[in-house]
This record gives C-alpha cells, sequence and structure tokens, in this order.
C-alpha cells in the first residue's frame, strides 16, 4: 500500500501553510530530522513567468512554507527548475520567488551541466539528458501545481519532474512523441528513468499545491483559476496525481500517465492500493471542475485532413506583443517571425509542419495564442 496524505488548505497565509505541509510530511511518516544538513532538492512547477493570480505555477508561498521547514530543520534547500524557454532568472523575479531565495539564501542550480540517465525497461524511450544538479541530493521535494493539461490530461506529481529536462530540449521531446499517446509512453519511460536511475536510493517526496488548482484550457494562462483548498503528499508521485484526479472529479482513465503507469507498476493507480491519511474525499465539496475540452490532435491524420479536423493555435492581433517564445518553443519549426513588425502583427504559422503539440500556447506569457476548430470539427463531435 502507498501512503497519500489530504488534508485542507483554505489559504496560502503562511502559518496555516506551514502546519498543513507538516500534517502532510507526518502523515506520510517523513522524520523532519532527516533533513538536518541534507543537501534538498526542491523542484516547483515554473513553466514561465506570470502573475501568481493566474495559478499557472506552484504559488511563491507554497515555496516558501516548504523552504523554510527545510531550513528550520538544518537542511540546505536548492532550488532545481528549467522554464520552456524563459531564462530562469526572469520567470524567478516575475513570480516573485527572487525574493525568496534572497530571503533563505537558496542556492539555485546550475542547469549547463547536465547528465544522461537510463530506463532499460522503457517501452520506447531509454535515454535522457537531465540537469546534473538532480543527482548531488541527499532528498527530492517535488512540488507540482494541480492543473488540466491539454496533452496528458493532468499534470501533476509525475509530469512535474519533466522539468529537470533543460529547457528548449522539452520541446525536442514534443517532437519525437506527437500525441497524448507517445507524450504519454515518453513521460513514463523518463519517470521510470528518474525514480529508477537518477534518484535510486533517495527520498522523493510530492507536496502538490491544489489550494488554488487550474481548471479548463490548462496549463497555461488560457486555463483558468479554481479554488481546491488541499494540500497533498507522498512518497508515490503517480498515487499522488490518483489521489488529486479523483478529489476534482475527473476521470482517471484519461489520465495516461496515471493508468499506464500503474499497469507497468510504476505506482498506485487504484484506490485499493492507497492508504490515505489526513482529511477523507468527502470533505471536499468539488463540483463541475472543468477539464481540457478533447481534441483531434490524437487522430492520425495527413496533414489536408489535420487542418480540417485538428484545432489550429492562432495568435491574437491584439495581445501579442511580438516576444517569439513561441517560435524559440516550436519543436516542428513551423512558425517565423511577423512579415511586418509592428503593433497588430502576428508569428506566422506553417500549418503544414505545425504538429499540434500546442507548446506554444503553453508558453505564451500573454495568453496570446488561442485555438481555432477546424471546418470538419463537427465530425469530431459526433464522435465523443
Amino acid at each position: 500500500m502507498k501512503t497519500v496524505s489530504l488534508v485542507q488548505c483554505e489559504s496560502y497565509e503562511q502559518e496555516l501553510l506551514q502546519e498543513k505541509l507538516i500534517q502532510t510530511l507526518v502523515n506520510i511518516g517523513f522524520d523532519l530530522s532527516s533533513l538536518k544538513d541534507a543537501r534538498v532538492l526542491v523542484k516547483p512547477n515554473l513553466l514561465t513567468g506570470v502573475p501568481r493570480e493566474k495559478a499557472v505555477v506552484t504559488d511563491r508561498e507554497f515555496f516558501r512554507a516548504v523552504v523554510k521547514i527545510i531550513a528550520e530543520n538544518g537542511g540546505h534547500p536548492v532550488l532545481v527548475e528549467s522554464p520552456a524557454a524563459m531564462p530562469l532568472q526572469r520567470v524567478l523575479k516575475k513570480t516573485g520567488y527572487d525574493e525568496i531565495i534572497a530571503e533563505f539564501n537558496i542556492e539555485v542550480a546550475d542547469l549547463t551541466e547536465t547528465m544522461v540517465i537510463h530506463n532499460d525497461a522503457g517501452v520506447r524511450f531509454k535515454r535522457f539528458e537531465v540537469a546534473a544538479a538532480a543527482s548531488g541530493a541527499d532528498i527530492v521535494f517535488n512540488l507540482p501545481k494541480f492543473k488540466t493539461h491539454g496533452i496528458t490530461y493532468i499534470t501533476g506529481a509525475v509530469k512535474n519532474l519533466f522539468g529537470l529536462i533543460p529547457g528548449l530540449s522539452k520541446a525536442q521531446w514534443h517532437m519525437r512523441a506527437k500525441n497524448k499517446d507517445e507524450f504519454s509512453t515518453f513521460m513514463l519511460d523518463y519517470y521510470g528513468a528518474v525514480i529508477g536511475d537518477l534518484t535510486k536510493g533517495k527520498e522523493v517526496i510530492t507536496l502538490m499545491d491544489a489550494v488554488i488548482a487550474m481548471e479548463g484550457k490548462g496549463p497555461r494562462t488560457s486555463g483558468k483559476p479554481r479554488h481546491v483548498g488541499a494540500v497533498l503528499g507522498g512518497r508515490d508521485a503517480v498515487a499522488v496525481d490518483y489521489i488529486a484526479t479523483t478529489l476534482a472529479g475527473l476521470d482517471v482513465s484519461q489520465a495516461f500517465t496515471v493508468t499506464r503507469a500503474g499497469e507497468r507498476g510504476l505506482g498506485a493507480a487504484r484506490m485499493d492500493e492507497i492508504e490515505m491519511k489526513g482529511d477523507p474525499l468527502s470533505a471536499f465539496t468539488i463540483r463541475n471542475f472543468i477539464p481540457v475540452k478533447k481534441s483531434g490532435s490524437d487522430i492520425p491524420l495527413g496533414n489536408f485532413l489535420k487542418n480540417l479536423i485538428v484545432e489550429k493555435p492562432v495568435p491574437s492581433k491584439v495581445r501579442c506583443t511580438l516576444c517569439y517564445q513561441c517560435m524559440e518553443i516550436c519543436p516542428a519549426g513551423a512558425i517565423t517571425k511577423a512579415k511586418v513588425p509592428g503593433k497588430g502583427s502576428v508569428p506566422v504559422y506553417d500549418y503544414q509542419k505545425c504538429i499540434r503539440c500546442y507548446c506554444c500556447m503553453e508558453i505564451c506569457p500573454e495568453a496570446a495564442i488561442g485555438l481555432k476548430r477546424g471546418k470538419l470539427q463537427w465530425l469530431l463531435d459526433l464522435l465523443g
């Protein structure tokens, strides 16, 4: 049985958060004294630099409370994160993390040094390049934000570890694993390498920020913040994701990084495999949590049909600031600069090259990229 802690936490008020986080750690049997003199890797979700009210990243107060617990118990927190396109220092400043780093004198891991990890049991992918800093930790604290996700249905504890891969390399993986099925296979092959090679023998603790989660068109700024009022924790990332998905009332069968992880023996993906501590699911009233809408991007189609039946990303002439982060992140090289720079201009998309990974939407700091339905999208609606 895998233990998952679920406790109510209504706000990001510091004293309350620390109380609930310590309760969570006690619930899962984590010994706080093990933090003394330990090098503790802290991995939040810092997708991009956006205001905290957007609920895109692990809330800065959640991060503050965790590093305070580590520091007060004699540990040495080390932040490791690799945003998809925006430089880490800029993301830290925009999210307010920089102030916390200064307050606690937190080391920020050097992401220029990488190492290779392996998963010989991987279904399709067996070799991965990650930040070398992850190997030097005694303990790993994984701090995901619970959100919906356009490709993997939900993003939480398992998906958050994707951030150990250097920034633009993430886009290359999207090119190699182009749809939900392939990307979920990649994520689980990669997750197997993380727990079986990179962090083998180390304590890996997930503390999930679900105080304010995200619903709808997640995981980026197009999604909507949703108050859930929960902190989850556990040693099994798959089990934590299972409970979080169940808590939100979402369809766990659609979360391949949970169900298929269970099938592979990478974690607990059924209620009868999980021992819950803290507050019961019945203590929460979460109704009508909005999932990501069904997409046509997983249907194998040629370019002609793809452009008729699958939503395509389209930049807004009103909101676009021509920062070109979309162009930098695009794994297919389908985006080029505006033909006529200036107000009202937008990047140019080649939809024959576009693989519909929607990385551009995920990274856009202005939420300036929306989806335009294909002309025959109604066929997909009928199938749904």
